[in-house]
């Protein structure tokens, strides 16, 4: 029994030690030129170990992104409310440029905004249930977290494409300006409509 936690231990040890050695690498280099063989000696790790954890570097990049953001910026959300959440988000991201900046090489565009709708939809779900719950039928309940999220993620990978230099403050202050009363107003309509479509 007690061999668990310590094989837990090493296995959670060894993809921390992967991931900060990627973070150095990729100060200097992009994702494609980084190697298995390049990581897992900078961090005395072998071949084998860095293939238990991962299928390749560009999920070990991912799942870097994942660990250290996704979750802390759910749990922040829910904690002090979405809009400190996602410029928790937006710090980190701009905090780690070359990591960041790496992952969305080296998944693409696409992949990156896959990857960061997810991110972002329980900060939108946050919103919805700060500002009074969502609709009641599910379907639009979730045509509402779908837009406002696709909105949110749009001006977030502009800000990244513009170089990252707006500061986060100043970008989901605006965000919040634009959001505010805009989300529960959907909600109005979409269940008025639907209560008249019920008579």
């Amino acid at each position: 029994m007690t061999d668990v936690p310590a094989a837990a231990q090493h296995h959670v040890g060894a993809r921390d030690a992967l991931a900060s050695a990627l973070k150095a690498r990729l100060r200097t280099q992009p994702l494609d030129r980084v190697t298995v063989t390049e990581l897992t000696r900078d961090c005395g790790l072998t071949r084998q170990s860095f293939y238990y954890h991962f299928p390749d570097v560009r999920h070990l990049a991912v799942w870097i992104f994942e660990n250290e953001v996704a979750g802390q910026v759910r749990a922040y959300a829910a904690k002090v409310g979405w809009a400190d959440g996602l410029v928790r988000l937006m710090l980190y991201m701009r905090d780690n440029r070359s990591s960041t900046l790496g992952v969305i090489g080296g998944v693409g565009q696409p992949g990156i905004e896959r990857f960061l709708f997810r991110q972002m939809r329980p900060v939108t779900e946050a919103v919805m249930d700060q500002n009074g719950g969502g609709p009641r039928r599910m379907q639009d309940r979730v045509l509402v977290v779908d837009f406002y999220t696709s909105a949110v993620l749009a001006v977030v990978l502009r800000w990244v494409a513009d170089g990252m230099v707006e500061h986060p403050y100043r970008v989901v202050g605006d965000l919040e300006i634009m959001l505010h009363g805009a989300v529960q107003e959907s909600v109005r309509r979409l269940d008025a409509r639907n209560a008249h479509g019920d008579h």
